[in-house]
């Protein structure tokens, strides 16, 4: 509501000073363009990372706003890995030519590793340091893709959010916040980045980001530049943070030195006469009287808004803990099942010991009842041999008597006793 009146006083302030006579800025050679083409990602359902709220709206509206304004728009949420990031970036180039304004928006998780800037899909599992690579986006890969290009303008928007997101620690990486602010850029290029070095990128506390909220603000206004546009933005998004007791300061990059507005350059409404001035200075003077009354309601409902941020925080960080109980928990759980299966394999090992055990005995039992048979057999066999030799010797006897015959024995001496 209050941007709609301030865009009317801006529309009716702008129509009196042309009317007075007032020079306009129009030394700028205006950027003279036969197309226009955005590829708008917006990240939100992270699967091992912190879920973001807002970044599907925010390129939801960022593509239909971009639409209005005549671009051709590729509109991409929740790009799953790598391979599907740069298939966008690829059909993106592909439609830029010489004569083309190139915009690139980006919500969602970024990282940077020793300067250098990543941007995440929502599937990426950064484990090492090394993951970082294989699974995320290079924002210099971008830039290499546009400088081959050559667009008459390039544009970023980079509402990235800016703290480390997953509550894994990534080995070997050392969380900073902040994308790096040096990028390496094609010529024709207007980097905006949705807060400073060291800051947060604010999720908002309506449908979108503290930073895009105020970007759809002053995108189509009408007749204003980039420049003068994004210090628009750059002022609403401080201004909101400071509301919240926070601090987001975005930060912007030019090297583009002809003029391009979103909303048109060109001022196609006639002079107004005097009636007319006499009418938009009273509309004007209305409508002042109305922005004092809206700014004490916009203030009480950002004090409203401030603490019901304040209370989200609470509920994010009691819901958390939560979480954190909830995950240590299945992880008790889960060691106390691993556990239990170890003492339920011990015990049957016990068993089975216990069973091999009794089945040992058993077969030392017979086998020692085997050993003495086999001492008995021994004995019985050592005996029956004796018996065997007294038997052979006593046939032998035999034998050896039937064949000898038999002696003649002497008559007896007859004794005639001598009387």
């Amino acid at each position: 509501m209050i941007s709609h009146i301030w865009l009317l006083a801006l529309l009716v302030f702008f129509g009196i000073t042309h009317a007075r006579g007032e020079p306009s800025n129009t030394a700028d050679r205006i950027l003279d363009a036969e197309s226009k083409v955005a590829l708008v990602i917006g990240n939100a359902s992270y699967a091992e990372a912190v879920p973001l709220k807002n970044s599907g709206n925010d390129a939801t509206d960022m593509c239909a706003a971009l639409k209005k304004l005549g671009f051709d728009v590729i509109c991409k949420l929740d790009i799953a890995t790598k391979r599907e990031f740069k298939d966008a970036v690829f059909e993106f180039t592909g439609k830029i030519n010489q004569r083309t304004v190139a915009l690139f928006y980006f919500a969602g998780h970024g990282l940077q590793v020793d300067g250098i800037n990543y941007l995440i899909p929502v599937n990426a599992r950064l484990r090492t340091r090394s993951d970082i690579e294989d699974e995320s986006v290079q924002i210099n890969y971008l830039m290499s893709e546009l400088e081959t290009r050559q667009a008459a303008l390039n544009i970023f928007f980079l509402d990235a959010c800016r703290d480390n997101p997953f509550s894994n620690p990534i080995r070997g990486y050392v969380p900073m916040m902040g994308l790096a602010s040096q990028l390496y850029a094609p010529r024709n290029s207007i980097i905006a980045m949705s807060t400073g070095a060291g800051q947060m990128s604010l999720d908002g506390v309506g449908r979108n980001g503290t930073f895009t909220k105020n970007l759809l603000q002053q995108l189509p206004a009408p007749r204003r530049s980039i420049e003068e546009m994004l210090k628009a933005v750059g002022s609403g998004t401080r201004a909101d943070a400071s509301r919240l007791k926070l601090q987001q300061d975005p930060q912007v990059t030019i090297s583009f030195t002809e003029k391009f507005c979103f909303g048109g350059c060109a001022n196609a409404e006639p002079a107004p006469d005097d009636g007319q001035l006499a009418a938009k200075t009273a509309e004007l003077d209305r409508l002042q009287a109305t922005i004092v009354q809206t700014r004490a309601k916009q203030a009480e409902l950002d004090s409203q808004q401030a603490l019901l941020l304040a209370k989200r925080q609470e509920l994010d960080k009691l819901r958390q803990g939560l979480d954190n109980v909830a995950s240590r928990q299945e992880e008790l759980q889960r060691r106390q099942a691993e556990v239990s299966q170890r003492e339920r394999e011990v015990l049957k090992l016990d068993h089975d010991i216990k069973i091999s055990t009794e089945k040992f005995k058993e077969l030392e039992a017979v086998r020692l009842g085997l050993q003495r048979k086999h001492e008995e057999v021994d004995q019985m066999r050592k005996s029956l041999a004796l018996q065997q030799a007294k038997i052979e010797a006593t046939n032998k006897e035999i034998a050896t008597r039937a064949i000898k015959p038999p002696e003649k024995k002497a008559p007896p001496i007859t004794v005639v006793p001598a009387f």
